[in-house]
């Protein structure tokens, strides 16, 4: 959950979630309410009474209806509290609008139309403003999913910032991420010319080559930004095939480079990333590659010259990268039997107000080779930190845990096909998932049991979010 206050209104993590808790204990739930007509009168008074001294009307935990339960009927007395607001949005890719429909009533409630279809996903903002990374036909970049424009959208809708991400150096593509200090950082592909892939140590390239680069622009005017932070992975190759080009080295003993050797290019798209989170508390960055198959951590902490080198920012290593997991046989590490993800997408932290808070959660497509093993799943993953707060990691060994903690999904129970596709934790400890093959949107619980479904045919949809509003401030992924 990234709470985006506009205009640089921040709130403190502790009244957060003081106001998380409140809220928790209010919405909706109406223990007091026996017989569920959203009020407590007489009818719950006679229940709580034919049900003295048994279990049966207990309210308060104890085993046992009595005195204390008929306080919680008197001290309730009245309507029940409304629940919380919840939303869910849909942002279409083949078309222009992002809608949020009401979780409770599933009608749609409001509706933000872009210029152009929606790059991935759209994010609602603490007060309430839209913020759209959107298709830019001038490109220069023309791959899957491509963006290049964000449109900022105010409270009511209108459009305050329509910001062109798209130069002949870079543009912006698939998805952004709103900051708490009312930035975004955008995974933006990075052009380099055939030549410069042979310098850098690429063995076959017969064109251009799109690396990727993380920039962090703040909106400056109404068209116009600023770039105040920025990572280039062209800073941290490594390759073990040409002892006469740059970046030549020992792949096995840096884990904390990317072989530039890895995976085919395709059309110049390389890496494509294709999801990017923030976590505020870290200050680190997670992406997903889903050409390396893999998910990358990244430290925020660092200058825009230290993002260039190996040392500086809090954990001591520049811009190299913290931690990856999913493939190590990317760099050497592990064979075929360890790769679990076959196409990542939807990488992204479990918040600090949710259960499994600090751990990283991505969506494994399963595109196997074939059609006949294709399954996804949902994954979540402990990372393994020191006591440092560092990511631990044995010599000449793989990047841990050996298995998730928690997963959902087995052979034959769902595929959500090769393209984008996500899950999101909520403040109920469910799991929103999203299939954009056939445009289905459920929900599931920590035992995998389905809460909640919607269908969405012929719609393409990336990946859906659910937001609460707790005390005016609207909280989601």
């Amino acid at each position: 959950m990234v709470l985006s206050f506009h205009h640089g209104r921040l709130a403190t993590r502790l009244s957060i979630v003081v106001s998380i808790m409140a809220a928790t204990a209010a919405r909706g739930d109406c223990p007091a309410d026996l017989n569920g007509d959203l009020v407590v009168d007489g009818t719950d008074l006679g229940s709580i009474l034919s049900a003295w001294g048994t279990p049966f009307g207990d309210l308060t935990g104890d085993g046992m209806t009595s005195g204390e339960d008929l306080s919680v009927i008197f001290g309730s007395w009245g309507p029940c509290p409304a629940p919380a607001p919840e939303w869910y949005l849909v942002s279409t890719t083949n078309g222009s609008t992002t809608t949020a429909f009401d979780a409770a009533t599933d009608e749609a409630v409001k509706t933000w139309t872009g210029a152009a279809g929606c790059a991935s996903i759209a994010y609602l903002q603490g007060d309430g403003s839209l913020v759209r990374p959107t298709v830019h036909t001038g490109g220069a970049y023309n791959g899957a999913a491509r963006g290049g424009r964000i449109q900022i959208f105010n409270e009511t809708g209108t459009i305050v910032n329509d910001l062109i991400v798209s130069t002949a150096e870079f543009q912006q593509h698939h998805d952004i991420q709103p900051m708490p200090n009312g930035n975004f950082l955008c995974i933006v592909w990075e052009g380099h010319t055939q030549a410069q892939a042979v310098a850098a140590g690429r063995t076959t390239i017969a064109g251009t080559m799109w690396s990727e680069s993380i920039l962090e622009i703040q909106p400056t005017g109404s068209s116009t930004y600023t770039i105040v932070w920025r990572w280039n992975l062209w800073d941290h190759l490594i390759q073990d095939a040409n002892a006469s080009a740059a970046n030549y080295g020992v792949v096995i003993n840096h884990p904390e480079l990317v072989d530039i050797n890895l995976g085919t290019v395709s059309s110049g798209d390389w890496i494509h990333m294709n999801a990017i989170d923030y976590d505020a508390t870290l200050d680190q960055i997670v992406v997903s590659s889903r050409s390396l198959n893999e998910l990358w951590v990244i430290d925020h902490s660092t200058t825009t010259a230290q993002a260039a080198s190996h040392a500086g920012g809090a954990r001591g290593h520049g811009g190299d990268l913290l931690y990856r997991w999913g493939n190590p046989a990317n760099y050497d590490r592990g064979t075929t039997a360890n790769k679990v993800f076959y196409v990542v997408h939807s990488v992204t932290w479990i918040d600090a107000e949710l259960p499994g808070a600090g751990n990283i959660m991505a969506f494994n497509n399963g595109d196997r080779a074939g059609t006949a093993t294709d399954y996804s799943t949902v994954i979540e993953l402990v990372p393994p930190r020191d006591a440092s707060g560092n990511y631990s990691i044995a010599s000449g060994q793989a990047f841990g845990p050996a298995s998730a903690s928690w997963s959902y999904g087995s052979p034959g129970q769902f595929y959500g096909g090769p393209t984008q596709c996500g899950a999101f934790r909520t403040l109920d400890n469910t799991t929103i998932v999203t299939l954009t093959n056939s445009g289905r949107i459920f929900e599931v619980d920590s035992t995998g049991a389905t809460l909640w479904n919607r269908d969405n045919a012929g719609t393409n949809i990336a990946r859906v979010p659910r937001y609460r509003k707790i005390a005016g401030v609207w909280f989601g992924p």
